[in-house]
């Protein structure tokens, strides 16, 4: 997670991103990676997270959709590394 937070950190510099959608979607990568592909269902509550952060104007459409695919991909690579 402190990779997926550098990530974030330097996209932010430039353009705001959803950190809450990157931290829950790179959490479900790596349920996942653990526990096996049934834990992708956990990808359900990030819709939700994403849904609430363009419900309250946190964010626009894009940076929720940009925060799932940096948390998903940073939290697959660098877990998968490490295992």
């Amino acid at each position: 997670m402190l990779a997926t937070l550098a990530a974030l950190a330097l996209v932010t510099l430039a353009w705001k991103i959803s950190v809450h959608q990157a931290v829950s979607a790179g959490a479900v990568i790596m349920l996942a990676q653990t526990y096996g592909s049934w834990a992708l269902c956990g990808y359900a509550l990030v819709a939700v997270v994403g849904w609430s952060r363009i419900e309250l104007r946190d964010h626009t459409t894009g940076q929720v959709i940009a925060g799932t695919i940096l948390g998903s991909a940073v939290a697959a690579v660098v877990f998968a590394a490490l295992r």
